[in-house]
């Protein structure tokens, strides 16, 4: 997937000094990766679109103390984070689960049949359910990396963490989503 999170300086100057135009064009840059790490965390598509806008709120009443030697997007990546956390932590308390990933992000695997459509929904479908039983910091990785497509140095950066820790973590979670696969009934080919 084809995305990017460099903000040019003179934008988040003009961000800085309350610039509301520079803002919705930052807010609009950045809106489709922000929705889809939110996804990855909150495993909802209504709690994403509500995260991700209550992340935007929060970096603009916060944009005059982000330190512009550093990214922007991991900074609101850090608030997006938190924000999705808490809604996880209170969807928790209230017993909620939710599970709505978007269709489609498995690749098709077969001829364009309707038996082959119907394979493929069923199994786009059963990674979905399976991602969502996943501890938040594994589906967060597995997403980055394996739907989105960032690479091992991109994810170090968004997560602030050493590349290290990403190979690390993503060997983990990938054992995991493998062996709950196999655990639901899927064979590998």
């Amino acid at each position: 997937m084809a995305r990017n999170i460099h903000i040019e300086s003179e934008l988040l100057d003009r961000c800085r000094t309350g610039d509301n135009e520079a803002f919705q064009a930052l807010v609009h840059k950045l809106m489709k990766p922000a929705y889809f790490h939110a996804l990855a965390l909150t495993g909802n598509h209504d709690d994403a679109v509500d995260v991700s806008q209550e992340a935007f709120v929060k970096a603009w009443k916060s944009m005059s103390t982000f330190d512009t030697s550093r990214s922007f997007y991991p900074w609101y990546y850090t608030i997006l984070k938190r924000l999705s956390l808490n809604m996880l932590r209170s969807r928790s308390r209230r017993k909620e689960t939710a599970i709505s990933f978007l269709p489609g992000w498995v690749e098709p695997r077969s001829a364009d049949t309707p038996e082959s459509r119907y394979e493929d929904r069923e199994l786009a479908e059963r990674v979905n359910r399976i991602l969502n039983t996943l501890p938040v910091d594994d589906r967060e990785i597995l997403v980055l990396r394996d739907i989105e497509g960032y690479t091992y140095k991109e994810i170090a950066h968004i997560l602030d963490i050493p590349d290290g820790t990403v190979m690390s973590r993503l060997y983990t979670a990938r054992n995991r989503f493998r062996l709950r696969m196999k655990e639901s009934g899927y064979e590998y080919a």
